[in-house]
């Protein structure tokens, strides 16, 4: 009974495996038409996703690791499928063209000695070029996957690291403690992960050294969980079990870094145009009339670079992971009620106390805020300018907004000068210091 079922379970299989080439062509254009759609909207939710990722502090880098992963496995296997549907194409003509002329007649064409040799030699049968195509077409199918999980294993190694590093500086004292638990996490992490990323594009050949097997065994088993290995395992080894399949497979790493590459290249005939061109450039990402479409407020903005009734708007957008540390210090007996990271939107007040601190909470933010900036217009430091909470209408960025006289500047160019006290790291030391935030010129009419 069990062999009757096997049997029929292989023949079912072979002829899957015959028709196979119009599965792939199905799922091949639909999935190329949903990625492309898919990687739209995923670009269109760019602007969310920083935001969280800015109002999320340490965690956010590993939302910023996954989103990266994201776009870059749509990337991908949108490349990898039309490189599929092309070369399936190439297959289909084939076999129409053997249909009406059958096999390469080279002796038709009377080539001289040393062509007719190379052509004989590269053409050969035309029935094994039909095959070649099937065989690489359907490898390419597979490879497609295996890229895509390469890419997740890789994402989820970086957020494991990120994690536990940030773990470290989060509950270890500071000083020796924390420095050898760097040292050691980042050793053990990088070692581990770069001996399974050798054993991947080696094709398993750390796993054939019987030296290597009880250190190698166990680094194995806990990467081969959490990069979820199991969905893809039995693909990778089925296509290197071949040596058409192990020529691909080798060319797994080098084709990801040559899309990479090849995506770097530009072409730029404007050699008198510094790349660095810092505060000589009319930067448009600091007025909201010249902003481009779906990009973020970097620092600051103003609603026009010209400013024609005396009043000049500033906005400067709150960045919770340079902002956070320096709130902590500047105002340490106030601590915020909410915790970076998942929340929900229901509140339940259960006491007076309660009640009162959600009052008063806002006010002391805001003054915290106003003591982060030094405001600067020439030689003219503006006290106290008098901030209120705002969210951007751009991509609703969260900040705080002061509007700013400056009816007694003459008509023409000036310079915004936005300096902030941040948190930093000074001759070993921790400290506060006041560094330029933002500089960007306006024109009084």
């Amino acid at each position: 009974m069990e062999n009757q079922r096997k049997n029929k379970l292989a023949r079912w299989l072979d002829q899957l495996q015959q028709d196979s080439w119009q599965l792939e062509l199905i799922i091949s254009g639909f999935a190329i038409f949903l990625m492309i759609g898919a990687l739209g909207a995923i670009f269109d939710y760019n602007n969310k996703v920083n935001l969280i990722i800015a109002g999320m502090g340490r965690s956010g880098k590993f939302v910023y690791i996954a989103w990266m992963v994201l776009i870059s496995a749509c990337l991908f296997f949108i490349i990898n499928l039309i490189l599929h549907v092309l070369l399936r194409g190439m297959w289909i003509s084939a076999i129409g063209l053997r249909s009406v002329s059958g096999n390469v007649n080279l002796d038709y064409f009377r080539f001289s000695g040393r062509f007719d040799r190379f052509l004989r030699g590269k053409i050969g049968n035309f029935d094994n070029y039909i095959e070649r195509l099937e065989n690489l077409c359907s490898i390419i199918f597979a490879f497609t996957f295996l890229n895509v999980f390469m890419l997740l294993a890789l994402g989820i190694w970086s957020a494991l690291v990120g994690f536990l590093l940030n773990s470290l500086q989060d509950y270890l004292p500071q000083g020796v403690v924390r420095n050898i638990g760097f040292f050691v996490v980042m050793i053990l992490l990088i070692t581990s992960g770069v001996l399974y990323f050798l054993d991947f594009v080696t094709l398993g050949y750390l796993k054939r050294l019987k030296w290597l097997q009880r250190i190698y065994y166990p680094v194995y088993r806990f990467y081969s969980f959490i990069t979820l290995a199991s969905l893809y395992r039995p693909i990778y080894y089925n296509l290197i079990d071949n040596k058409f399949g192990r020529r691909v497979g080798f060319l797994l790493v080098p084709y990801a870094a040559s899309i990479i590459f090849i995506a770097s290249f530009r072409a730029d005939a404007y050699v008198w145009f510094p790349e660095e061109r810092k505060e000589l450039e009319l930067r448009r990402s600091y007025y909201d009339d010249l902003r481009e479409e779906k990009t973020l407020v970097t620092a600051a903005s103003l609603p026009s670079r010209f400013v024609s009734n005396g009043f000049l708007e500033l906005f400067i957008r709150y960045i919770p992971s340079e902002d956070d540390k320096t709130l902590d210090e500047r105002c340490p007996d106030f601590r915020p009620l909410k915790e970076p990271g998942i929340s929900t939107d229901i509140v339940i007040v259960t006491t007076d106390a309660t009640a009162e601190w959600l009052r008063s909470a806002p006010p002391a933010i805001l003054q915290c805020f106003s003591e982060l900036y030094e405001i600067k217009v020439g030689d003219s430091i503006f006290q106290a300018p008098g901030f209120r909470f705002y969210q951007h209408p751009n991509a609703r960025e969260k900040g705080i907004v002061t509007v700013l006289d400056v009816e007694y500047l003459p008509r023409g160019e000036h310079e915004i000068l936005i300096n902030k006290w941040r948190k930093m790291r000074l001759d070993g030391q921790d400290t506060i210091a006041l560094r330029e935030h933002a500089r960007f010129p306006f024109w009084k009419e």
